[in-house]
């Protein structure tokens, strides 16, 4: 068996299961944690506990973690998935038995370079690896360079207005012939054909429009207002938006399908924190890796951190990060590990989370990063159960702190953690309004004259705040 898989590793596919030989035992016997350690020469348990270094050495449960993504999420051969944190390749092995483009690995500790390396001769190349530090990289400029020709395929953009008007106007001459609506419909990927990712799922209004008409498909949620005109010919006021408000969403191209790569994150617990708060900003812009589209990522922490995400509004682990994630991801909890599972043995329990970005975020007018610095104000530690009117009171001036709990129908007495995530939110874009229109104010000269005559000073209802943000 070992050998028919190294004699046949070449003519392997991209997408086509990868079997290793070292430490391959899906269904069979559990491979002893002490032969791994020996195989790959770990380093000694303080020396990894002293960093925050701890793996998973059981490849049978790495095998069942992989199996539940392959029944959720990853269900598709033509991802790509970004793994950090791979450490020795327990982890890694597992994800390169499942059908996928390829893995990626980000690894900064050096000593296990001769491990992942190992795994990459085995594979053929389609695990590649970069030593670099996740808070300081950039994932979608590593896999450029390790993977170019998918990210040119499948990365996706929102049309820029002149792109949306252009394509309105060479669809509106596609119905002459079919040869014309092929013609136009293989015109954006044309480029992608000579790097042999035919088919690509790069969305736009004119594929979506000329899909509808060769398929007679109806009409989706989000272009109802589009199909419904007046006698004029152009738009009835009175439908200009969707039924629902929910799917009232611009964006096609983030809402629409599924992304082609996958993140699976096994790092030090002390830098999960930091790591979602980098994702939410990144995922509140569409920059990064999420501009490919609503990527999901599956993160192992702490099972305290874990409780805190998935806390309801009311409880006593709600807090700043429950507001932050649930604002902008769906979060599941898939399963959580005692203390034996890692080695180094931790104090503390592990948990796995998924969180998959929403298509309509809580607050889609709201940056992630006014999120996070409105609640680092709002619910700082040790006046959560304090009022809302006497935390908001602590940073904002008396006229914007009454002007807020009247324009949201708001008690002042209740307490900060009884907020719900929405009513969080609401707050926060009423605090970013105030602050964009403090700033747009005229800067006076030292003689008391503005210094722009010509520019009024908006009407704002509330008072400068005078607390330093």
């Amino acid at each position: 068996m070992r050998g028919a898989s190294a004699s046949s590793s070449s003519s392997l596919q991209a997408a086509a299961p990868v079997a290793l030989p070292p430490l391959r035992c899906p269904g069979g016997p559990r491979v002893k944690a002490e032969g791994i350690k020996q195989l790959y020469k770990v380093p000694h348990a303080g020396f990894l506990a002293k960093y925050d270094q701890r793996f998973m050495l059981n490849l049978k449960l790495t095998h069942q973690l992989v199996s539940y993504l392959s029944r959720t999420t990853l269900t598709t051969p033509d991802k790509v998935l970004v793994e950090l944190g791979p450490g020795v390749g327990t982890l890694t092995r597992s994800l390169l038995t499942r059908p996928c483009v390829g893995v990626l690995g980000v690894e900064v500790d050096e000593r296990f370079n001769p491990h992942l390396e190992q795994i990459r001769n085995y594979t053929n190349q389609k695990f590649q690896w970069v030593t670099a530090d996740v808070l300081k990289v950039d994932e979608l400029e590593l896999l450029r360079s390790a993977f170019p020709r998918f990210v040119k395929a499948n990365m996706r953009r929102p049309p820029s207005p002149g792109h949306e008007t252009s394509e309105a106007n060479a669809a509106a001459g596609a119905d002459a012939g079919s040869g014309s609506q092929r013609a136009g419909f293989t015109g954006d990927a044309g480029e992608h054909d000579t790097e042999g990712y035919e088919g690509a799922p790069l969305r736009s209004a004119q594929r979506e429009r000329l899909l509808r008409q060769r398929r007679a498909r109806k009409p989706h949620l989000h272009s109802y207002a589009t199909n419904r005109t007046g006698a004029g010919g152009a738009a009835d006021p009175g439908t200009a938006t969707s039924p629902n408000p929910a799917f009232d969403v611009t964006n096609h191209w983030w809402s629409n399908g599924n992304a082609k790569v996958e993140v699976i994150a096994n790092l030090p617990f002390a830098i999960i924190t930091e790591l979602l708060m980098r994702y939410a900003v990144d995922c509140a812009q569409h920059r990064g890796l999420f501009a490919f589209g609503r990527v999901p990522v599956h993160i192992f922490a702490q099972r305290e951190v874990a409780e805190r995400i998935l806390a309801p509004a009311g409880s006593v682990e709600f807090s700043r990060l429950s507001v932050l994630c649930q604002c902008f991801f769906h979060v599941r909890l898939k399963q959580t590990f005692v203390d034996q599972t890692y080695y180094p043995r931790t104090e503390v329990e592990g948990a796995m989370l998924t969180l998959e970005p929403r298509s309509v975020p809580l607050a889609h007018d709201l940056d992630a990063s006014t999120l996070i610095h409105f609640t680092n104000l709002l619910m700082k530690p040790g006046l959560r159960a304090a009022t809302v009117h006497k935390s908001l009171s602590r940073f904002a001036p008396a006229e914007l702190v009454q002007y807020m709990l009247q324009e949201l129908r708001m008690d002042g007495a209740m307490t900060v953690l009884d907020l719900s995530v929405v009513e969080v939110t609401r707050l926060a874009s009423l605090w970013q309004q105030f602050v964009t229109m403090s700033q747009q104010q005229p800067q006076h000269g030292d003689d008391g004259t503005e210094a722009d005559a010509g520019t009024a000073a908006p009407d704002i209802p509330m008072a400068p705040c005078s607390s330093p943000l």
